[in-house]
């Protein structure tokens, strides 16, 4: 493009220079004619001073001697004058016409000054003075008519020069406006020229630029030329395909990633080793398009490599079949420098033929990585017939990333199956220990039991020694509806302390606070009766709750039981009330012992943490905080040494069987 804007300005100024140059030649030549005019002009001047100087000769030369005439000095000065304008004239250039006429003027002049001299200088007769005097005024006739004829002459050759350089001053205007209209419309051309020549690429590589940011990657011009707007085009060509080719692979570097991860994945949320074999056999098979994939790993001898089922292509008759010694393996292994294997060609390369399968000749190329755990080499990944193509290195890379997440997780399998056989016993501990809490709040509720279920007997043995010495029917009858009623007083009780001691599994269901309260108390109710407390019961209409009713009679039962032990002496009051916000239930037991010191009541909810030495196990108040994190609800805990301590137990409205269903109480 600089070449051909160069090209357009010189063309340009050969136009203006070629239009500028022909003007200043028919400006020379017409300042030339204009020069010449102007001396014919002077010329003319002269000639005309030449005619009046004849004039006023003859006119001197006819007055002479009368009153209108001159003094004949004054005559001779005239003659002179005429003499010097006459060799005036003939000093100029002029055409051989003039220089003729000029001569016979010099010469008709020498004979008009003879003639005035004669004239002048004679004393004869009158007549001979008067043909003198004819003589000259002859003379001056004839010099008047050849001056006349000389001037007619000149003034037409002044015309025609006047009228030529007139025609070359306009035609130099001409020239010049023409040259002036060619040069503007040259000018335009090479403006409209160069305009279309430099917006046509710029328009070109704008499309290119607005199709290459809105995502059109490859997109190029057809615009070629050789300048630099055709260098630029070919610049933004290379760079759109290249943009495009680095779009794909990011694309298929994000596809393989993104294939990784859905591969990966669901290794590490699978638990189960099958389930494991299954994912990794279609998943990889999918990811890289084979025909057969499978795991194989160590037998329980670590003597074998052995394929696993499910397999991906294989059948599992001829996974069974592929069974390779560990110490080949392993001599594979470190003879590939750990890094993954790679046959293109089974049939022209060395390796151990058990890996080719039962059906070793339908085998096109093969594909191993390698599975370790903890370093070890224990089993590999077969991957075998990748469709349309060969294993490639970006094969080698990935097939070396999955193998690393099997690794993994296969190890998280393991590390999972001894999670669950450490869960199980602790599970199972747990529950032994809740059901020694459960054996401990018994033990303190054994004499009250006892005594709740001696009153029912001594009624029952009193009416039965009744019944031996009555004899009226309607009396024993009586007796005998007494026994039955005390008989199942002491039935209840006994089934209450049963229900509450038996180990059972977790039960959720709908739940009534209040009555699940009530049937606490009335375990402890003797207790409280012996221990001289006074209780108060303030119960607000609740709505029903999801949970445990047993787990929640136990924690109630484990708070009643701290705050009977607490009061020892003073004043002995229990405060059990339950309110509702809508959203949760609140259950608060107030005591008025002798409360939680500050530095113990952070701890008062840990483990085998307690206050009682012997008599206490510091299992109640852990299992309880316990249970009710279990249902989804807080207990909080108030206490001032010597006024007592309030535990509120909130608990959701709304339903947590999920919750419960996972817990390990």
């Amino acid at each position: 493009m600089k070449q051909r804007i160069i090209a357009f300005l010189s063309l340009l100024f050969i136009v203006f220079t070629t239009g500028a140059a022909i003007s200043m030649l028919y400006i020379a030549y017409t300042t030339t004619e204009l020069k010449k005019i102007i001396t014919l002009h002077g010329i003319e001047i002269l000639r005309q001073d030449l005619i009046i100087k004849i004039q006023n000769v003859e006119q001197d030369l006819l007055t002479v001697h009368t009153e209108l005439g001159k003094n004949l000095d004054k005559i001779v000065l005239n003659v002179t004058d005429l003499d010097n304008a006459i060799n005036n004239c003939r000093g100029c250039h002029h055409s051989p016409l003039i220089t003729q006429k000029l001569g016979q003027i010099k010469s008709n002049i020498e004979r008009f000054e003879t003639s005035l001299s004669h004239y002048i200088t004679a004393s004869a007769d009158a007549d001979r003075i008067r043909a003198i005097k004819i003589e000259a005024y002859t003379t001056g006739a004839e010099l008047m008519s050849v001056t006349s004829e000389m001037a007619f002459i000149a003034n037409k050759r002044l015309q025609e020069r006047t009228s030529k350089a007139l025609t070359g001053v306009k035609s130099a205007q001409w020239i010049l406006a023409v040259t002036l209209a060619v040069a503007f419309l040259i000018a335009l051309w090479i403006a409209i020229t160069l305009i279309n020549n430099i917006l046509r690429p710029i328009n070109e590589l704008i499309a290119v630029s607005q199709n290459i940011t809105s995502g059109n990657l490859g997109y190029t011009t057809s615009y070629t030329d050789n300048t630099e707007f055709g260098s630029l085009a070919d610049s933004i060509n290379e760079m759109s395909l290249s943009l495009r080719e680095g779009n794909e692979k990011v694309v298929q570097h994000m596809n393989r990633l993104a294939g990784l991860y859905k591969v990966t994945l669901p290794f590490h949320s699978v638990s189960n080793i099958t389930e494991i074999f299954r994912e990794v056999s279609s998943s990889v098979a999918s990811l890289l398009d084979v025909e057969q994939c499978g795991l194989m790993l160590q037998d329980a001898a670590q003597q074998y490599i052995e394929h696993k089922h499910p397999a991906h292509g294989l059948s599992e008759q001829e996974v069974s079949s592929i069974r390779i010694p560990k110490k080949t393996v392993l001599e594979l292994y470190y003879a590939n420098n750990r890094r993954p294997l790679l046959i293109n060609d089974p049939q022209a390369e060395n390796f151990p033929r058990e890996l080719l399968g039962p059906a070793a000749g339908n085998v096109r190329n093969l594909l191993v990585g390698w599975i370790r755990l903890q370093g070890e080499l224990v089993g590999l990944l077969r991957l075998a017939n990748k469709r349309d193509t060969d294993f490639s290195e970006e094969s080698i890379r990935l097939i070396g990333i999955i193998s690393n997440n099997i690794s993994v997780a296969l190890e998280n399998t393991k590390l999972y199956e001894d999670l669950k056989a450490q869960m199980q016993e602790l599970k199972e501990t747990q529950e032994q220990l809740i059901q020694a809490a459960k054996l401990a709040a018994i033990g303190e509720l054994a004499s009250n039991v006892a005594h709740e279920i001696n009153n029912p007997l001594t009624s029952i043995m009193g009416y039965a020694e009744l019944i031996r010495e009555e004899t009226d029917l309607e009396s024993i009858m009586k007796d005998i509806d007494i026994i039955s009623k005390e008989s199942i007083r002491a039935r209840n009780i006994v089934q209450q302390l049963l229900e509450f001691a038996r180990r059972r599994p977790l039960e959720v269901k709908e739940v009534a606070v209040n009555n699940l309260l009530k049937e606490t108390v009335s375990l402890v109710r003797v207790q409280l009766k012996d221990a001289r407390i006074k209780i108060t019961e303030q119960y607000g209409n609740l709505p029903v709750i999801m949970g445990d009713p047993n787990q929640l009679k136990q924690v109630f039962l484990n708070i009643l039981n701290n705050a009977v032990h607490s009061m020892t002496d003073g004043n002995r009051e229990l405060s059990i009330t339950s309110s509702t916000d809508n959203s949760a239930v609140h259950i608060a037991i107030t005591d008025t012992g002798h409360g939680i010191p500050a530095d113990v009541l952070p701890r008062i909810f840990e483990p085998f943490f307690t206050t009682k030495k012997e008599k206490g196990t510091g299992l109640g108040l852990s299992i309880t905080y316990k249970i009710i994190q279990s249902h989804r609800g807080r207990i909080d805990v108030r206490s001032e040494i010597g006024k007592g301590t309030t535990f509120t137990i909130v608990l959701p409205v709304q339903p947590v069987a999920n919750g419960l269903a996972h817990s390990r109480l």
